[in-house]
């Protein structure tokens, strides 16, 4: 079991992984490892950073529905916001609530944290396993 953030899981929907190794980094460790735990707020992040992609000319309108119906249809373990706020205040002063929301999860549950923010790694305060993609 994984705990994906945002970063990755838009690299795996959207990246080339022909072109970008991120990407296809992101679509190895995801798909060798399907069963996930994320936050709540995970869905809305991957869907505003999908929009982002979509405003910005980067991705099409087809490409964008598709996502929201992924959204709609993928399995996950979805981990409910209340147990997991005191340790993402305890992390305020390195990473925003949003990160460390996902930094909670992995943490409570014992799992690795997938992600494409180099920043999560590099502030040192993480309790759980952390898998860069790329």
């Amino acid at each position: 079991m994984i705990t994906p953030d945002a970063a990755a899981t838009v690299l795996l929907l959207h990246g080339d992984p022909d072109a970008d190794p991120r990407a296809a980094s992101a679509v190895e460790i995801m798909r060798d490892d399907p069963a996930w735990i994320v936050p709540e707020h995970w869905r809305i992040e991957v869907l505003s950073a999908t929009r982002g992609l979509f405003l910005g000319g980067q991705i099409g309108l087809a490409d964008a529905e598709a996502t929201v119906q992924w959204l709609r249809d993928v399995t996950v373990e979805t981990a409910p916001t209340v147990p997991h706020l005191q340790r993402v205040w305890e992390l305020h002063a390195n990473l925003s609530a949003y990160d460390a929301g996902y930094v909670a999860v992995a943490e409570l549950h014992g799992v690795t944290l997938v992600t494409a923010d180099v920043r999560i790694q590099r502030a040192g305060v993480a309790r759980c396993p952390i898998r860069l993609v790329g």
